[in-house]
């Protein structure tokens, strides 16, 4: 059977395509063989020349160091660029500087001895001595606030002493008050029965007897009215006084009540001196100012019942003035007591305006340390919130400024106590 031309033709040409593409590929692979048997050489030249090189020596730990320290220094210093422009890092701040710079400051402190550190010999003395005079200024800054805290304590130990004087002087001043009181009314009494004895020289007796009575019964009045203050305890406004007659069986309950307020208050006071005292912590002496603050309420609360008392006894002199002078009408042998009751209700009144001042003054003060309380309050969320900046310089001046308001209360005390006892 004949092929015919043309499948010879196709066979033919792709013969010579297959011969063709093998010379090719030949003659390429004997290329890459001669490149790779170049680079085979190279890379043997290359290991010898690295075993014939010898390695450099490691980098220096010390240099590492100093450099971590450096750039640790100047990121330090950048921050507090950032927290107070134009401030020197370096030198001392003053003690109510916000305390994340004053953190900082002291971070810079210590990578400054560090850094300094070395430059000499590991464990030398001068390496030591580097450290001695670097750090020595921090640690006689950190002990100044310990001062400062025994100063206050001293302080506030102070101000208890006094108050506690000034205590026993109220006590001594009520006692006293008290006595005088009874030989006024014993002398008054003595000059009833004097009276008493003259008004039978008198024509219209029985209208004299009558006037006599009535005077007796205001002096009367007054001495049952002056043991008669029953303090609230709910309110500082609301006030409440019980007259109390002879037939009442609470008057000799309300008298002793009322002779032992100044013995308890010495002997609450003591108790919060020695809580004071024996007080280590920070908590356990907040505790002891608020009983004292306690304390102070009350005895507001009681000079305000006292004003409310000497308000009675002037409204009842001022009726028993009446009546003087109605007997001085009748009977001029009467000048001699309405002398001594005119002298008694001077006294009550000085004693009266001498009680307002010191209540105003009182008063004053516990607006000042509402004020106080109320700001702490107020700036309590943004302490909490930047502790690391504030919380510390508002709390000692807070603290200052409460110690000296517990001082000033003392003083006007002491000053009034004697005042009042140089004109008894």
């Amino acid at each position: 059977m004949q092929v015919p031309n043309a499948i010879l033709v196709v066979a033919a040409e792709i013969n010579i395509v297959l011969i063709i593409s093998t010379v090719f590929f030949f003659v390429h692979a004997r290329k890459l063989k001669s490149l790779v048997r170049r680079q085979q050489e190279k890379l043997l030249e290359l290991l010898q020349v690295k075993k014939s090189t010898p390695e450099p020596p490691p980098p220096s730990v010390v240099t590492d160091y100093k450099t971590y320290l450096n750039r640790e220094l100047d990121a330090t210093s950048t921050q507090f660029s950032t927290e107070s422009p134009g401030a020197d890092i370096a030198l001392e701040l003053p003690d109510d500087s916000p305390v994340f710079q004053r953190i900082l400051a002291l971070r810079y402190a210590f990578l400054r001895a560090e850094e300094l550190g070395t430059t000499e010999e590991i464990g030398t003395q001068a390496y030591w001595n580097i450290f001695q005079q670097t750090l020595t200024p921090l640690l006689s800054s950190s002990q100044s606030p310990l001062n400062v805290d025994n100063s206050d304590s001293e302080e506030e130990l102070n101000t208890a002493k006094k108050r506690i004087e000034n205590l026993e002087k109220f006590k001594r001043l009520f006692f006293d008050m008290e006595k005088q009181w009874k030989d006024a009314q014993a002398n008054a009494q003595d000059y009833y029965g004097q009276l008493l004895e003259l008004s039978e020289g008198v024509h219209d007796r029985e209208a004299f007897n009558d006037v006599l009575q009535n005077y007796h019964g205001v002096y009367d009045s007054i001495s049952q009215n002056i043991t008669q203050v029953v303090q609230n305890t709910d309110s500082f406004d609301n006030k409440k006084i019980i007259n109390i007659t002879r037939q009442d069986p609470r008057a000799a309950e309300e008298i002793v009540k009322l002779r032992n307020v100044a013995a308890d208050q010495h002997r609450i006071i003591n108790n919060l001196q020695k809580k004071l005292e024996e007080a280590t912590t920070a908590e356990e002496k907040e505790i002891v100012i608020v009983e004292l603050q306690q304390q102070l309420q009350r005895q507001v609360r009681f000079v305000q019942e006292s004003e409310t008392c000497i308000q009675l006894l002037e409204d009842e002199l001022a009726k028993a003035h009446e009546e003087i002078v109605l007997k001085d009408k009748t009977l001029d042998e009467t000048s001699l007591l309405s002398e001594e009751n005119q002298q008694i209700k001077s006294t009550l009144h000085n004693f009266t305006l001498e009680s307002r001042d010191l209540l105003n003054s009182i008063n004053e003060l516990e607006e000042e340390n509402d004020s106080l309380k109320q700001n702490m309050n107020q700036t309590a969320p943004i302490a909490t919130h930047a502790v690391t900046k504030e919380t510390v310089s508002d709390s000692n001046k807070i603290h200052t400024e409460l110690s000296e308001l517990k001082k000033q209360y003392a003083e006007l005390e002491e000053r009034y106590l004697d005042l009042k006892l140089s004109q008894l």
